[in-house]
């Protein structure tokens, strides 16, 4: 029997006990059952909440939600499938049950330092710099946001890579089970944008691997490593069939499919998001620099990132009338980068970008070729409209590109690239056995470094650090008409604009100062290595240190015990109001639209109000297009839309009051209810003659349907004393009874889906048309009726089946790679 080898082991346990307590250390309140205050999980309870009280009366999670949006399907929501054998219950077990945003951080840091050990880099390198690619800045903001999604897949980004090079380095075993183990997990964590970006570094990294292979001729190794990943990466993908077969159902239906009333005016267009939307949240061509220099574009938009008494622009509004200073204090924002706006900055680390850089130079081709690659074309869509020829066609030219906005968030690849290039370059340094080869090296690197350095220099000099707000708000003091009141003002004005541009010119400097710095420690350290002044071991333990002290002291600006709350006090936030707590009496069928934050809040951050009522609005990124078109035509315009309030079945409409400003409850007497029976019917061409019809329609009476459907209904003679009653409310199945003489129409007060849900009439299907543009309706006949709506798409049951096979594969496979891994013989 082999002896277990503990020496081997050490570094290994070291490791994991360091990212244990490095992650307590910096999450310390959720250790004292604080949570974060994280705006986007608490709209995203409210989101879920229909959904979960559904699962407390029928014992499982439901397929639609009627909480918002006048309902939706609910695993856009929820992101919820029911596999019992599902291997995504080992993301779980790899938190070790850890409170948030402890488990994320040590989950990172796990992922990372796997990938370090597959490329063979030394144990305590691989610390370091699992540390640096976790701690990166912009992870710590994410999280305090509430992107917890972002984060888990940041997290098993590494993890993958790792896999697949297994593969390459003709692991196949271990490489084919754990790539279609982290494949499933990657997207497991339901962000389909960093997925996305996980699959560019991949393209470019597989593509080198090719090459090498055409180059020595070992093209049975590259087809076997084509084949396997190939399988693997199906395999994890079918995991998720689930979420991603009614993802993509789903897309083609939302905004991120486009809209058929698309124009000029419009965040869409006929197929997808438009330029303008898809671009927004780009950066400007410098703007990368923030990875190095962090506060070299201001920082944040909220932040205060100078000290109050070192501010100019503080000292400008203490220094004007009192009234004035107030009003100016909102636009006291020290970001001025291409993003609208900004919770701050991508920071990836002075020490970290030390190392990459001088790696370009220093590690083997085999890596820097695809990374250097990889980060040159993620730079460039990072830039968005500001290379806009360029990032047009790849809207255009590049697949599934165009469903995705925001380009800045791209530079979570530079950032893992970096990292991982880092570490590289550390194990080269204190492997290379050659000090006057390396000195060569380190020579020409240390030329790379002071070019980023000189391209910084160059930006400060000539930058003109304001930003559109400061513009618009000197051309608002320009148009006033009265010269004297202009007078008054332009002087305290320019001063606190001025005082701006000096705090960002101050921020700059400082953070170049401050990266000049940390470079030197580790340049020093280098230095030392290679000239055998030191062990590298010293070097490494230094390098450490400084590396965390740089990222930590700027993390801790935007990730710190302020953003924790006492739990009790976070669930203040599902407190129901007054007003909330008064429609709550009522246990109706109806839907509310709130309104106290005024109507754009409603439909583009009201989830909250789904947490207690079935509302009208809420807060999604990818609604229904026809929804999200109903809410630009017609919503919009509240109160100016009454018959669409009346047909969404809008009871309660929660308003400001007038004098208090508290939520207070208005009752539309003329909500028509779950259902209907109208007398007429009105036929159009056009999706947008059919939206303009409801401006104006009564929508008791009449139903507006397209042409295309006339012929399959049936002549229609209303029914004075015909019914139409509710009998049975859930989320995946709606019962009606009615009873008539004659053939109805009933128009349901529920959202056309055609992609799942089906009508029966006495159980025997009856087709659901279209009506007043989001609303379902069918033809009713004579007598006496059982109507059943039920949701039963067959993408779910299929996606289902697909993820429970797939799961049982690669558990068999990550079982054979363990027993292999097991009893592979001990080396000679």
């Amino acid at each position: 029997m082999n002896r277990i080898n503990w020496k081997a082991i050490m570094p290994h346990a070291l490791a994991v006990v360091i990212f244990f307590v490095v992650a307590l250390i910096y999450c310390k309140p959720a250790l004292e059952g604080k949570v974060l205050q994280q705006h986007d999980v608490t709209q995203w309870k409210g989101m879920a909440q229909n959904s979960f009280q559904s699962k407390e009366k029928t014992g499982h999670f439901p397929l639609w939600s009627n909480g918002m949006f006048s309902g939706m399907p609910a695993y856009q929501i929820t992101g919820i499938s029911e596999n019992p054998i599902s291997v995504g219950y080992l993301g779980d077990i790899f938190l070790v049950g850890l409170p948030k945003p402890v488990g994320v951080f040590f989950l990172a840091c796990l992922c990372f330092y796997f990938l370090t050990q597959v490329l063979s880099i030394n144990a305590y390198i691989g610390i370091i710099s699992a540390l640096g690619y976790t701690y990166a800045t912009y992870n710590p903001i994410i999280l305090a946001a509430g992107h917890d999604t972002k984060m888990n897949a940041i997290a098993y980004l590494p993890a993958i890579i790792a896999s697949l090079i297994l593969i390459y380095d003709k692991k196949y075993i271990a490489g084919t089970a754990l790539t279609a183990l982290f494949t499933a997990l990657l997207l497991g964590a339901n962000h389909l944008q960093i997925t996305y970006y996980g699959f560019i570094i991949i393209l470019f990294m597989s593509v080198a691997f090719a090459v090498k292979c055409i180059k020595e001729k070992e093209s049975s190794h590259l087809l076997k490593s084509a084949g396997l990943a190939i399988m693997a990466a199906a395999l994890g993908i079918m995991v998720n069939a689930v979420t991603l077969i009614t993802t993509y159902e789903y897309a083609k239906k939302s905004i991120r499919g486009g809209s058929v009333l698309a124009d000029s005016t419009t965040n869409v267009t006929k197929t997808g998001l438009s330029k303008d939307y898809a671009m927004s949240y780009s950066m400007y061509k410098t703007e990368p620099l923030v990875m190095m220099f962090p506060r070299f574009y201001g920082g944040s938009s909220n932040q205060l990132e100078l000290a109050q008494e070192k501010s100019a622009a503080i000292a400008a509004l203490q220094n004007m009338p009192a009234e004035l200073g107030q009003q100016l204090q909102g636009y006291l924002h020290f970001y001025w980068g291409g993003i609208e706006g900004t919770d701050g900055p991508p920071y990836a680390g002075a020490i970290i970008c030390f190392l990459a850089l001088l790696g370009l130079v220093m590690v083997d081709r085999k890596y820097t070729y695809w990374m250097a690659a990889a980060m040159v074309f993620t730079l460039l869509l990072s830039w968005g409209k500001y290379l806009e020829g360029f990032n047009i066609a790849m809207l255009k030219y590049l697949p599934m590109y165009d469903k995705f906005r925001a380009p800045s968030m791209i530079l979570v690849v530079p950032t893992f690239l970096m990292s991982m290039l880092a570490a590289l370059t550390l194990n080269t340094i204190t492997k290379e056995s050659s000090p006057a080869l390396l000195w060569e090296k380190y020579k020409k690197g240390l030329w790379v470094v002071g070019g980023v350095f000189a391209i910084a220099a160059l930006v400060y000099i000539n930058g003109d650090f304001s930003n559109s707000t400061d513009k618009m708000l000197l051309d608002q003091i320009a148009k006033i008409p009265d010269a004297t009141q202009r007078a008054q003002l332009e002087a305290p004005v320019k001063s606190f604009v001025e005082g701006l541009r000096s705090d960002r010119k101050t921020l700059a400097m400082n953070d170049m100062l401050r990266t000049l710095l940390f470079c030197l420690v580790a340049a020093l350290a280098v230095f030392a290595v290679i000239k055998q002044k030191i062990k590298p071991l010293y070097a490494i333990i230094a390098i450490g240190v400084f590396a965390l002290i740089d990222v930590f002291g700027i993390n801790t600006k935007y990730l710190n015990e302020n953003n924790y709350q006492d739990a009790a006090e976070y669930e203040n936030n599902f407190t129901p109001s007054p007003a909330d707590l008064q429609i709550l009496k009522d246990t109706s069928y109806y839907r509310v639209l709130n309104v106290s934050q005024g109507i754009s809040a409603a439909f583009n951050g009201g989830a909250l109000s789904s947490y207690f009522h079935k509302s009208i609005g809420g807060y999604h990124p990818a609604k229904l297009s026809i929804y999200q078109d109903l809410i630009e035509r017609q919503l919009y315009k509240f109160p100016n839309c009454l018959p669409v309030l009346n047909m969404l079945n809008t009871k309660y409409i929660i308003v400001p009051d007038q004098q208090s400003g508290q939520p207070m409850v208005q009752q539309n007497p003329e909500a028509l209810g779950a259902a209907w029976l109208v007398k007429s019917l009105q036929f159009k061409e056009t999706p947008a003659a059919i939206m303009d019809e409801l401006s104006s329609f009564n929508p008791s009476e009449t139903a507006v349907l397209y042409q295309k459907d006339k012929s399959a209904i049936g002549a229609i003679q209303y029914d004075s004393t015909a019914s139409i009653q509710l009998v049975k409310a859930e989320n995946d199945q709606m019962s009606y009874a009615s009873n008539a003489s004659t053939n109805q129409f009933a128009v349901f007060s529920e959202v056309f889906y055609d992609a799942g849900w089906k009508a029966y009439v006495d159980d025997k299907e009856t087709p659901i048309f279209q009506t007043n543009y989001v609303l379902r309706g069918i033809q009713v006949p004579a007598g006496k009726h059982t109507i059943q709506f039920r949701f039963e798409p067959a993408s779910y049951s299929i996606g289902l089946k697909a993820a429970m096979g797939s799961s049982a594969i690669i558990w068999l496979l990550l079982l054979g790679a363990t027993v292999g891994a097991i009893r592979k013989p001990k080396k000679a």
